[in-house]
């Protein structure tokens, strides 16, 4: 079982932003794959707070923007 992680790479950050933004509009079946994306790059819905019951891309990116998930070059 991964890591709970909230430091990701561009690409793995490109790839969660992916998979969130499918996970809305998914049937449940498919939620439930996109989820397992989601942990096998070690990020959990659950660790973070979702607005309105549900997680969608906005609140992706607001995690970013206050800090509580960070994107990092791994060059640098």
């Amino acid at each position: 079982m991964p890591n709970h992680r909230a430091t990701f790479t561009p690409e793995e950050w490109t790839a969660l932003r992916v998979l969130v933004d499918h996970l809305r509009r998914a049937a449940p079946k498919e939620r439930e794959r996109l989820r397992e994306g989601m942990r096998g790059l070690g990020f959990y819905i659950s660790d973070f707070e979702k607005k309105e019951g549900r997680f969608v891309l906005s609140d992706l990116e607001r995690l970013r923007e206050i800090g509580e998930i960070k994107v990092v070059d791994e060059a640098a």
